[in-house]
């Protein structure tokens, strides 16, 4: 059957700290999926016994990946280049014998789901056994009974989260030794002011909640040193925190907080998560957080940074993307252990020149969406240890001669969206980039010595005003993605067809009135976009792409017919022949869909079986 589709392309004092520890970072790991996320889902295995923690972890790395989404590798790939309209039509071809993909493996086990009285009975089962840990979570509790204070004696370890609570009661101030309390994902709008009698606390984690302020009692819980409050209805900070002088994980993300308080207090600060807010200043004194090594800032209203975030030597990821800074201070030259440089979407034209030169750990920066004129002016010193560069979406007119002449290690390369009329004359010596992004600029012209970047894998050059390409595209053997939509193209070089790593090919919207023969030759693609353009037809080679999966012949007028060959390409799925004429085919068949049309070519084919 051919199938169409629409369009769319434990106990003692050591033992619990450790626990806490455990709990903490595996906590925070889980606490962040993206920037995007709107939920979380709470660390939990199934399997554990009730006398296990409910937390692994691998290592104390995993809880910086809570806090921060720094990392480039959510930057936007460039390996997607621009792919066509996807209001074109699309048709699915399903070949006989085909069966759907069905899910494999077993069938996950539901938590069976407790009631109020179940909780009691837990409770009991809980003192009568001595645990030190007792977990309630994901268990539909309206209200946690009472007799949680039966538990006093030996109970460290609380896990109440993904429950139905809208308020906990007084009595869980008898927990005096309680040192984990996990609250996310309930309801909760306060805590009760007996909460200050778990002197030992050091895990609170209310993330998921309806808190509209720091319920007043978390500021005489002194010994915590994980505090976590992400997506709540917080407004303001007071200035109470500074009693938390042990904090060394404070998580404020996405909230509606617009300041901070004092924070010189919060000597042991190693995290602190604010992104998501509407921070528009910092306190000046955050240059005092000595021990601070993570600092996410990202999608706030800050205008400007205290120069005292110069102090903070031991920073090693910094979170400033999606604010409104105009500029940023010199000092930050001197946070020397950073790894990344991130200030996309900002108001930035310029930098220091001191700072990147300076930061000479630097792998990654990401300086998209800003209104840079020019690169940054610290010279090639700047680019020496950068792996991936990201400049798109700028107004950037011109890469400096020399500019990556110590970038030995730079392998991306993002220039889009900018005005760029040329390519400079050392351009063939950035052989070490394996991914080039130069779409949506004024480029007439790719040099011949293109040839030159022989690792290079991706090559995007999207929207330019290119006429021709160089027949020294051949010697790119390593190329997978090609994207060269919306330029001038009359033709493509045969040479092509010697590119044998290409897996897509993207030539949409120019205007090509024929492919080159050699296009057969193209073993392993993947995708051919050859929509919106003026071809009268196409080669009997294309018969040869057996790994061909998606085809887009849309909006040629002058097509009108496609050979037989077509036929047995029987990885093809996807096919758009959408505002093509296609005369010679009968109309009816036509009218039935790519699927028939490909049904049609079978049978007027040598191919047909009957």
């Amino acid at each position: 059957k051919m199938a169409t589709g629409g369009p769319g392309a434990s106990s003692g004092s050591a033992a619990s700290a450790a626990a806490a520890a455990a709990a903490a970072a595996a906590a925070a790991a889980a606490a962040n999926q993206g920037d995007e996320a709107a939920s979380l889902g709470s660390p939990e295995d199934p399997s554990r016994s009730q006398c296990t923690s409910p937390f692994a972890v691998e290592d104390t790395h995993a809880l910086m990946q809570d806090f921060d989404q720094l990392s480039i590798a959510k930057k936007s790939s460039m390996c997607s280049g621009s792919t066509p309209d996807p209001k074109k039509t699309k048709v699915t071809v399903q070949r006989p014998g085909e069966v759907k993909a069905v899910m494999c493996g077993p069938v996950p086990v539901k938590k069976s789901k407790k009631t109020d009285q179940d909780a009691v009975k837990e409770i009991q089962r809980c003192r009568e056994d001595n645990d030190s840990r007792l977990d309630l979570s994901k268990c539909q509790i309206a209200a946690l009974p009472g007799c949680i204070k039966d538990l006093a004696a030996n109970l460290t370890e609380l896990y109440l989260y993904s429950n139905k609570l809208v308020s906990l009661p007084m009595e869980i101030g008898h927990l005096f030794g309680l040192e984990i309390l996990m609250l996310q994902e309930n309801s909760l709008t306060n805590l009760p002011d007996t909460l200050a009698s778990c002197s030992r606390l050091r895990l609170l984690d209310v993330r998921h909640n309806k808190l509209c302020e720091i319920p007043p009692v978390i500021f005489k819980l002194t010994s915590l040193t994980h505090l976590l409050l992400r997506f709540n209805r917080i407004r303001e900070v007071e200035d109470d925190l500074r009693q938390l002088t042990k904090l060394q994980i404070l998580s404020l993300r996405e909230n509606k907080i617009r300041s901070l308080p004092a924070l010189d207090s919060l000597q042991e600060l190693v995290t602190l998560d604010v992104s998501h807010n509407n921070l528009v200043e910092l306190p000046d004194n955050i240059g005092l957080c000595l021990q601070l090594t993570t600092l996410n800032l990202q999608h706030n209203e800050l205008k400007s940074l205290p120069e005292s975030i110069g102090c903070l030597r031991s920073l090693q990821h910094l979170g400033l993307r999606y604010n409104h800074l105009k500029q940023v201070p010199k000092s930050l030259a001197n946070c020397g252990l950073l790894d990344e440089f991130n200030l996309e979407g900002n108001n930035l034209e310029t930098l220091p020149d001191s700072v990147l030169m300076n930061l000479n750990r630097l792998t990654s920066i990401t300086l998209s969406r800003n209104y840079f004129k020019a690169f940054p002016g610290g010279g090639p010193q700047q680019f020496i240890s950068v792996q991936t560069l990201n400049l798109d979406h700028n107004q950037v007119n011109k890469i400096p001669f020399g500019i990556f002449s110590r970038a030995a290690s730079l392998t991306k390369l993002n220039m889009r969206d900018n005005l760029l009329t040329a390519l400079p004359p050392d351009f063939s010596s950035w052989t070490s980039l394996v991914e080039l992004n130069l779409g949506t600029n004024q480029l007439a012209r790719l040099p011949e010595d293109v040839e030159k970047l022989v690792q290079l894998e991706v090559l995007v050059l999207s929207n330019n005003q290119l006429k021709r390409l160089p027949s020294t595209i051949r010697n790119l053997a390593k190329l997978r993605v090609l994207d060269l939509e919306e330029n001038q193209l009359e033709a493509l070089p045969s040479e092509i067809g010697y590119v044998k790593s290409l897996q897509r090919l993207i030539v949409q919207s120019n205007r090509l009135q024929y492919l080159p023969r050699a296009i057969g030759m193209l073993s392993h693609l993947v995708y051919l976009a050859i929509g919106e353009n003026d071809l009268h037809s196409l080669p009997t080679e294309i018969g040869s792409l057996a790994k061909l999966e998606s085809l887009y012949l849309n909006d040629n007028v002058n097509l009108h017919n496609l050979p037989v060959e077509l036929a047995s390409c029987q990885s093809l799925q996807i096919m758009s022949i959408e505002n093509c004429p296609l005369s010679h085919i009968p109309a009816e068949i036509v009218a039935g869909g790519p699927s028939l049309v490909i049904q049609y070519l079978k049978i007027q084919g040598p191919y047909c079986q009957f």
